[in-house]
């Protein structure tokens, strides 16, 4: 069973949302049934909406009122409202669950972040020594820990010292935190969510994503291709994943000379690189770090592809190539974590640029 929880703070009043999720995974071609149990603890008197994140081929059957959204094609997301009664309700949902895929339920999101999990195991009683004991502990956490699938990331790669001729051309640059309002600071980022079917791009699509990058003090990915805009965040931990575009820490900054390794998901939330083995050679991949937008175009490999397929333990493609670049990675074949698809991108350009106050 796995466990949600968040509060969260508007003129309503603060209102505590828990949720306890129990997923029964079929084992044949019959549906999974996914058990919600709910409630909100709050002073206000207005409902207040949920959405989990589900990983399956098809919904077979939806609680009441609930509101779904195909995210991408094993992607879906289902929207309902719980009552601020402070009492506990129950509803299901029942899927075709995607092929592969042990973890059906991905996250939970109130007001568009998400939500605070832990995994409540069943108690197990049983009469054996405390050493037994210890060791069974010990099994299951290990067990546990090997249950998350969509491993988007490679290994931390070891530091590289830079040479000190690398297209001076281009100045280095530090991230600095524009001057904002406490109300700005915590308003939602301006991410777009991931989509069912492949976008076309216009010749306006840059243009459009680039208009509406907040001013927040963030560091953000732009990729016209992908219709993308989403937050760079520190780490590539699921939980900063399921934030936005996650940053190597041990390779360069955004903003520095080098190359810059960020990794995305394909298939869990918020799925930023599902279509990334659509990118072509020349396409434009966009940083944009304080003041100043990084304009990054796709090279192509030997075979003159625009993207490489390696190993997970293959680190050298987050080292420094001879240019200064930023390296997308995210996992490949798609519902898989056997290997790794790559992007490299080489900087064209450094300029200004004025974001959304």
């Amino acid at each position: 069973m796995k466990r949600f929880s968040a509060s969260l703070l508007d003129p309503a009043g603060t209102r505590h949302v828990e949720l306890r999720v129990r997923t029964r995974a079929s084992r044949g071609s019959g549906p999974s049934v996914i058990t919600i149990r709910s409630r909100v603890r709050t002073e206000a008197t207005e409902s207040t909406t949920v959405a989990l994140h589900l990983r399956a081929d098809a919904m077979r059957s939806l609680p009441s009122g609930s509101v779904t959204a195909q995210l991408t094609p094993s992607l879906h997301e289902v929207s309902f409202t719980v009552a601020p009664t402070g009492e506990w309700s129950s509803s299901s949902i029942a899927v075709t669950r995607s092929r592969g895929d042990k973890r059906i339920v991905t996250h939970a999101l109130l007001a568009g972040r998400a939500m605070t999990s832990t995994t409540v195991n069943r108690k197990v009683y049983v009469s054996v020594s405390t050493m037994a004991a210890m060791l069974l502990l010990l099994i299951g956490s290990i067990a546990v820990s090997r249950t998350a699938n969509d491993t988007t990331v490679l290994a931390e790669p070891t530091p590289t010292t830079l040479p000190l001729s690398v297209d001076t051309t281009v100045e280095s640059s530090t991230s600095v935190a524009p001057t904002t309002s406490t109300a700005q600071a915590r308003a939602p980022f301006a991410a777009l969510a991931a989509r069912s079917e492949f976008p076309a791009m216009t010749d306006t699509t840059e243009a459009e994503l680039l208009a509406d990058i907040p001013n927040d003090g963030k560091n953000w990915l732009v990729v016209p291709r992908l219709h993308l805009r989403m937050q760079i965040v520190s780490g590539i931990s699921d939980d900063r994943l399921a934030l936005g575009v996650g940053w190597y820490r041990k390779s360069q900054k955004p903003g520095l000379l080098g190359n810059i390794g960020l990794a995305g998901h394909r298939t869990t939330f918020p799925a930023p690189f599902y279509f990334l083995d659509k990118m072509q050679t020349s396409d434009s991949v966009l940083l944009i770090v304080g003041d100043a937008m990084y304009r990054y175009t796709v090279k192509a490999n030997s075979k003159n592809e625009p993207y490489d397929i390696v190993q997970p333990d293959n680190t050298r493609v987050l080292s420094y190539l001879g240019y200064n670049s930023v390296t997308l990675t995210t996992c490949t074949p798609i519902g898989t974590a056997n290997q790794r698809l790559i992007v490299h991108a080489k900087l064209a350009s450094r300029s200004p640029i004025d974001r959304k106050n």
